[in-house]
């Protein structure tokens, strides 16, 4: 009687065993999931946008944040009770919708070439004058047009690697830099309260923010920074919606 206990106690003692080393294998075997908290680097961090706010990264300003959102800079700045050119710091939120019952400025875009008010006012470093004319930012061949459809926001110019990038009117450097994750070295130009216009993807920059710009300088060299070949991605907005470069441009 006491050996048949035994052996079945010894029986169960070894199921138990087996049990565990076969939980023991199912949770060696089992996926692992894995947190990544520490993500490679950029040389200039992205501005992400959590909801509708925008967390500020290093080298962001209201004009690269309103730029990215497709939203007015002089928009923004109000709904957050500041100035276009107020400095922000790295981890501020930075709203992108307006207090109850207000809406933004009128954003219906222009596609006449005339729309731009003439003037001969001299730009200051407050003020930029309504651009009256534009000049076309660099020699080569348009191998991408402007489509509001297709979400193309400007056209895109191939050139020669170091062509001169000049600036399509007179205006002041509102951004330059690296941290408008797809557009590589880049640089937005303010001409007026209504217009900016952007030069994207180039191997060099030669002008800092805040500098007054006179129409035809050079600004820039022609790169593929962020791009798939040697080329100008150029765009110009109107109360911060793109709108085609070609209307404005000089035909030929």
């Amino acid at each position: 009687m006491f050996t048949g206990r035994f052996n079945r106690l010894a029986g169960v003692g070894l199921i138990l065993v087996v049990l565990v080393i076969v939980a023991c294998e199912s949770r060696t075997l089992a996926p692992l999931v894995v947190l990544d908290t520490n993500p490679d680097e950029r040389d200039e961090p992205e501005t992400t946008f959590v909801g509708r706010t925008a967390i500020v990264k290093a080298g962001d300003n209201l004009y690269s944040i309103a730029f990215e959102a497709g939203f007015h800079t002089q928009d923004v700045a109000r709904w957050n009770n500041m100035d276009q050119d107020d400095p922000i710091v790295v981890g501020q939120s930075i709203r992108l919708y307006p207090p109850p019952g207000e809406k933004p400025v009128s954003t219906a875009p222009s596609t006449s070439k005339t729309s731009p008010v003439k003037t001969n006012a001299t730009p200051t470093p407050n003020t930029t004058a309504e651009p009256s004319d534009w000049i076309w930012p660099a020699k080569g061949t348009i191998i991408s047009n402007f489509s509001a459809t297709q979400r193309r926001n400007g056209i895109e110019i191939a050139g020669q690697s170091g062509t001169p990038i000049l600036s399509a009117a007179n205006g002041r450097v509102v951004y330059a830099g690296t941290g408008l994750i797809g557009f590589g070295r880049i640089i937005i130009l303010k001409h007026s309260e209504q217009f900016l216009s952007v030069y994207a993807h180039n191997s060099r920059l030669v002008v800092n923010e805040g500098d007054q710009i006179q129409q035809g300088q050079k600004i820039a060299e022609m790169g593929q920074t962020d791009a798939d070949r040697v080329k100008l991605h150029f765009e110009i907005r109107r109360n911060g919606k793109p709108v085609n470069p070609l209307s404005y441009l000089p035909k030929g």
